[in-house]
């Protein structure tokens, strides 16, 4: 059971990773948006979109496990 934990803890991490790294790529694009402002915005959608993946993933495995 560990080893299911740690493969959703992964994916969750990577799943933010990358819209974190989508955020950043689409603010830049923005004129006069200072990089304080981008990198905060970063920071806050890694913590948010961590949150609703590991939400999701424990959905789906309670309702995988019956």
């Amino acid at each position: 059971m560990k080893n299911n934990s740690r493969k959703f803890f992964s994916i969750s991490l990577a799943t933010a990773l990358f819209f974190s790294i989508l955020f950043v790529f689409a603010a830049n694009n923005k004129i006069g948006v200072a990089k304080f402002d981008i990198y905060l915005g970063a920071t806050w959608v890694f913590i948010l979109s961590f949150i609703v993946a590991l939400s999701l993933v424990h959905i789906f495995k309670r309702d995988k496990q019956g």
